[in-house]
């Protein structure tokens, strides 16, 4: 199995490559506020926001953004109609990976910028904008997907090396506490972005691991897929199910960004290879 480069970019970090249902992906260069639409081999620019912003999620009016300050809620003409604050605007903190829970509201992980470690934190947020803190003191918050069963969500604390999993209870709008579920092989760098397949895996993208670790139903990593990028930030399936990973050029030198031509581009693992459908894609509701 193999990745090939089909769009080669200078993502300085890019990001949150995700599927919406109009069959059209969104992914962003984090640290430039800059966010795009990948749409049948076609990069197009979508909007440029004067902060960071970590992921692009479908909402039912729109889109969802995960920015500095916090949640945007932005319509299907590109307006902003709402902010749910998490940050104070400009501070260190920003919001992470993030993911649409079954009942339509949100789980998302925030950061501190300098990646100092213990000043993060999992937070939900709920349809009546209260926010609760489901793990504190994290420290990357990376990685978090919705399970094909509907039930479980994985997430992983970047420097644990590990993917821990929740319960959520629809009823009720509760997740039970994280439990182990994998590990990651020594020298495969960190998890960062994951993604869920319709059998139950799941795909976790390997900054400073140069690829992608498929972990199957059990939790026990079956493959490492490598390819010529060490940056690897997040992965998420398209409409047809290839699996579209994103990469970046941060903390590279310039020596490395020259002999590493795909670092920042986008990259691709053909369904044909991997043999999986993606999870299904769920829509905010807030």
């Amino acid at each position: 199995m193999k990745a090939e480069l089909i769009f080669q970019y200078r993502a300085e970090l890019g990001e949150g490559m995700n599927l919406f249902p109009d069959g059209k992906m969104r992914w962003v260069d984090l640290p430039r506020g800059s966010s795009f639409i990948w749409d049948d081999g076609k990069n197009h620019n979508w909007q440029k926001f004067p902060f960071e912003i970590s992921k692009i999620l479908p909402w039912k009016n729109g889109a969802a953004v995960l920015g500095q300050p916090g949640v945007l809620l932005i319509d299907s003409q590109g307006n902003e109609v709402e902010r749910i604050q998490l940050n104070e605007l400009g501070s260190n903190l920003r919001c992470s990976d993030g993911v649409v829970l079954p009942n339509g509201e949100l789980l998302l992980g925030i950061l501190d910028a300098d990646l100092t470690p213990h000043l993060g934190r999992l937070v939900h947020i709920r349809h009546d904008r209260t926010v609760k803190t489901i793990v504190d003191r994290t420290s990357i918050s990376n990685g978090v997907t919705l399970l094909a069963d509907g039930v479980h969500i994985a997430w992983a604390d970047s420097p644990k090396k590990i993917i821990e999993v929740f319960e959520f209870d629809y009823d009720r709008s509760e997740l039970s506490p994280p439990k182990h579920y994998a590990d990651l092989p020594e020298g495969n760098g960190l998890i960062d972005g994951m993604c869920a397949d319709s059998e139950g895996g799941i795909w976790a993208a390997l900054w400073k691991g140069s690829g992608v670790a498929h972990f199957d139903g059990t939790g026990k990593c079956v493959e490492v897929i490598n390819f010529d990028s060490p940056n690897v930030t997040s992965c998420a399936f398209d409409a047809s199910d290839d699996l579209i990973l994103t990469t970046g050029t941060a903390t590279l030198s310039e020596d490395e960004i020259n002999r590493y031509q795909g670092a920042g581009g986008l990259w691709r693992i053909r369904r044909a290879d991997h043999g999986v459908r993606g999870a299904k894609v769920h829509i905010a509701t807030l």
